[in-house]
């Protein structure tokens, strides 16, 4: 039996997150069936994590065991025949039996996508945040430190989960403006269920001027939900990358 690594990206607008779910289309679930089929045998693939309902990934990390041999530098060109098209094999190795996708990570880098624009954007829509305010760009930078390093984000989790740890490592959060996308970084050791989507949405609060950027700690130490910006949609994020 051998170990290995696969690295896929997909396009969640179709799926109900990454973890199969009965009866309902999931990018694993469609993984692991085309994996199953490629090697006539049940394969179950371990993630880096699982991405929400209608969330991408542009290199999401799996790993999987199998006994049967194959060529790994052709694999994608073997497997991504038997995926739907909004998902592909990017990279796949062989790796060490004590290689594991998710307890091995050492960080995690999102990337969340924000067109400012005052007109509706229908090429961009199903994969930015459509923001119509004038926002204070340099307010929005001056507000990121603030979430850098370990904190309880307790407040930056959906509100109706039940989580013993909410403590997290933020490692960077900054901001980069293209013309009219604003892209969103944030890299930390993991993340709470909504967290980078809520913090985004804090971060456009803040470029509005309801929130201070001196306001984010008070925010942080209150654990409550109430005191952070809405949580922006699914379709602007991306799990970015996956560092070991």
């Amino acid at each position: 039996m051998a170990r290995y690594k696969l690295t896929l990206c997909y396009d969640g607008g179709n799926y109900y997150g990454f973890q199969r779910q009965n009866g309902l289309p999931t990018v694993q679930g469609a993984l692991e069936d085309a994996l199953s089929l490629r090697f006539q045998q049940k394969i179950i693939v371990q993630p880096s994590g699982r991405t929400d309902a209608g969330v991408h990934a542009i290199a999401q990390v799996v790993h999987f065991d199998t006994d049967k041999t194959f060529d790994v530098d052709g694999f994608g060109y073997s497997l991504n025949p038997l995926l739907p098209k909004d998902i592909a094999i990017t990279a796949c190795e062989q790796v060490h039996e004590s290689f594991h996708a998710r307890y091995g990570a050492k960080s995690k880098t999102y990337l969340y996508k924000i067109c400012l624009s005052k007109v509706h954007s229908p090429l961009k829509r199903k994969y930015y945040h459509i923001c119509y305010y004038d926002l204070d760009i340099e307010k929005m930078r001056s507000a990121c430190r603030y979430f850098i390093g370990e904190h309880d984000f307790r407040a930056f989790m959906l509100a109706d989960t039940q989580k013993e740890n909410t403590v997290r490592t933020v490692y960077s959060l900054t901001i980069d403006l293209c013309g009219e996308d604003l892209f969103i970084w944030v890299s930390g050791n993991g993340f709470l269920h909504n967290m980078v989507r809520i913090i985004a949405g804090t971060l456009i609060d803040v470029g509005r001027g309801r929130i201070a950027p001196e306001d984010i700690p008070a925010i942080i130490d209150s654990r409550r939900h109430i005191g952070t910006g809405k949580t922006l949609e699914p379709c602007g994020l991306y799990l970015y990358s996956v560092e070991y």
